[in-house]
């Protein structure tokens, strides 16, 4: 054999063995995911951000996507369809959480890595029971029916709840319950884990794996009133969730993005997806750090249409916003992704991807989504 043939033989050989490392990476799944969901939160919310900024923590992800964010029953969806179809993978109708159209449950990506052995938990800037974090937990036809998405919360075997809202949790004789029974829902989860009414209480919380925090009686403040922001939420539930030494998901949302875009409040759009990008940052360092945790971090929707036309900014401020609508757009949004798997989400894609994609990610190898 010529020395010639020697060396083409030997590069043939190298290149097959890095495309078989290669493609064990990619086939690769990771140990934690962090889900970050800025809910409401549109491309031009984010490029808001960074024109007042100038950098922003989501830009350390070098994979992006975008995904269409349409309800099985309308191209424009609520955050109950879209919260359903980024944790189970299947559209549903709007106002419907975690089920089918026709009313067949749908299994959720927390369910699946529960499944693995897996610790789980959410955190929130508005209540606990609202239709993002419901989606993740619960199954129910009507977003809005909070006693009942309460109980299911406290039968979901999460981990760790931090968010608002203990007038969902309170009996009815409480001041501003909005229960309709005598139940205390706070003395019933205090049987299973601690339950913690306090920012100062949550960062004091250590040595234990589940706590439920909520943190106020309905939505938490608005960010730019709040003492903590949503990296320090965030900081404290991976802490809490890493001790898990078969690893862990996490949804984390920004949840007043919303709000303030429904509100065509561009100052606290800025507020809040800035404060938002305070968890990515804080969902990134770990990310990094680990080596193994696959960071996703995308919306469920746009709201208020939200454009900056010409002399609309002047140097990194924005002077004149323009907001179409008061409510939900059929505009697609931006997905950002990084660590093991993130290649998975480049591209122009259905919502649906998104929650199919994770599933595949943290479900057992033999089991079909759904």
């Amino acid at each position: 054999m010529s020395f010639r043939s020697k060396h083409f033989r030997f590069f043939i050989v190298l290149f097959l063995a890095i495309t078989a490392i290669v493609s064990a990476q990619s086939d690769a799944k990771p140990k934690n995911i962090i889900f970050l969901i800025g809910d409401g939160m549109g491309v031009a919310h984010v490029t808001a951000a960074k024109i007042v900024k100038g950098s922003l923590d989501m830009e350390r992800c070098k994979v992006m996507g975008m995904h269409m964010t349409a309800a099985a029953n309308n191209p424009v969806t609520d955050s109950a369809a879209a919260g359903t179809a980024l944790a189970s993978g299947f559209r549903t109708n709007n106002d419907v959480v975690g089920l089918c159209p026709d009313g067949k449950p749908l299994k959720n990506l927390m369910e699946y890595a529960q499944e693995t052995g897996r610790a789980t938990g959410v955190a929130v800037t508005v209540i606990l029971t609202h239709a993002t974090p419901a989606a993740f937990y619960a199954h129910h036809k009507a977003r809005y029916h909070y006693d009942i998405i309460a109980d299911q919360m406290l039968n979901s075997r999460l981990d760790v709840m931090i968010g608002g809202g203990w007038d969902n949790f309170y009996p009815k004789t409480f001041t501003r319950s909005r229960r309709k029974d005598d139940r205390n829902l706070v003395l019933e989860q205090r049987r299973k884990m601690p339950v913690v009414t306090s920012y100062e209480a949550l960062m004091q919380a250590s040595r234990i794996r589940q706590i439920t925090a909520i943190l106020d009686g309905g939505h938490l403040p608005h960010a730019s009133k709040r003492t903590y922001t949503l990296g320090n939420l965030t900081d404290k539930a991976i802490s809490l969730l890493n001790q898990n030494e078969k690893g862990f998901v996490l949804m984390v949302e920004g949840s007043q993005i919303d709000l303030a875009a429904h509100a065509n409040d561009m100052q606290r759009v800025l507020d809040e997806t800035l404060d938002f990008d305070t968890a990515v940052k804080s969902a990134l360092d770990f990310a990094e750090a680990d080596g193994n945790t696959l960071v996703v971090i995308t919306a469920d929707h746009e709201t208020g249409g939200l454009s900056f036309p010409y002399n609309s900014i002047e140097g990194n401020k924005i002077v004149a916003a323009k907001f179409s609508s008061d409510n939900h757009t059929a505009e697609m949004v931006p997905v950002f992704a990084f660590g093991p798997g993130a290649e998975k989400f480049g591209g122009i894609y259905d919502n649906t991807h998104v929650g199919k994609t994770l599933i595949e990610l943290v479900k057992k190898d033999d089991e079909p989504c759904n």
